[in-house]
């Protein structure tokens, strides 16, 4: 890929973002995934695992592709497919929550109509951390580099 290096720090932001925090309660509380993560024991694990939603797996995933695409990047293997596929699957999860948040919130007596897309932005940057905008700010990239990026120059 030309644009390695962005695809690098990208894969690297998705990464980093289980260590931020995701979001902030209306009594200030953070929630970062890894403090979560890091008091399951084994087993725990394995029957969270088992129990979760499919929603929950597609956000495991995504640490996974971009781990990997990561380590084929650092040796120079990576491609564009799997660029594309890094940030396709955060990007199509958040799209699957919009939308199904779109659907219920006439529902849940929030005041914010479901049509109100700016609105909706606007509550979401007060409750979102940097770990998801790093999640799905890289993600998003991931998928441009992957479907426009040139690929790698032919040397002469």
């Amino acid at each position: 890929m030309l644009f390695r290096p962005l695809a690098l720090l990208c894969a690297a932001a998705i990464l980093a973002s289980i260590f931020l925090p995701w979001f902030t309660t209306a009594l200030g509380e953070t929630l970062v995934p890894w403090n979560t993560i890091r008091i399951l024991n084994v087993d725990q694990m394995q029957d969270a695992v088992r129990n979760a939603p499919p929603e929950v797996i597609v956000f495991l995933v995504s640490f996974a592709l971009a781990t990997i695409f990561l380590l084929l990047a650092l040796i120079g293997q990576e491609s564009k497919m799997l660029a594309f596929l890094t940030g396709a699957i955060p990007v199509g999860l958040v799209a699957w929550i919009v939308l199904s948040a779109s659907n219920q919130v006439d529902l849940s007596g929030l005041p914010i109509s479901s049509g109100d897309l700016s609105q909706m932005l606007a509550q979401a940057t007060e409750v979102l951390g940097p770990g998801a905008w790093a999640w799905s700010g890289g993600a998003g990239i991931l998928v441009l580099l992957g479907l426009l990026d040139p690929g790698r120059r032919r040397r002469a």
